[in-house]
């Protein structure tokens, strides 16, 4: 949330007498701002522009890769449809008189 332009001034001017009256202290406090973050790089923009490179050379050796792969999977066999159950042929009891 961004602060009003009143709260901004009025925030200087906290920071401008601490400073003065603790200069130790604001020496402290103010170090850190100094320390980035672990995502510090990727606020920038050249920390975009390399994070976007590397996804993008990720996303082509992936594809090359499943490239030179796919014609080496076995063929399949051409599907011929069959029934599930073959059909059975039930004859008639030999041993019945004619």
């Amino acid at each position: 949330m961004a602060l009003s332009m009143d709260e901004q001034r009025m925030l200087a001017e906290i920071e401008r007498r601490l400073a003065a009256e603790d200069p130790g202290l604001a020496t402290r406090l103010s170090s850190f701002r100094r320390r980035p973050g672990p995502t510090a790089g990727l606020r920038t923009p050249r920390g975009r522009i390399i994070l976007l490179v590397g996804m993008l050379s990720l996303i082509a050796v992936i594809s090359v890769v499943v490239y030179v792969l796919a014609p080496l999977r076995p063929a399949k066999a051409p599907s011929t449809p069959q029934t599930a159950h073959p059909a059975v042929i039930v004859q008639g009891n030999d041993n019945a008189a004619p």
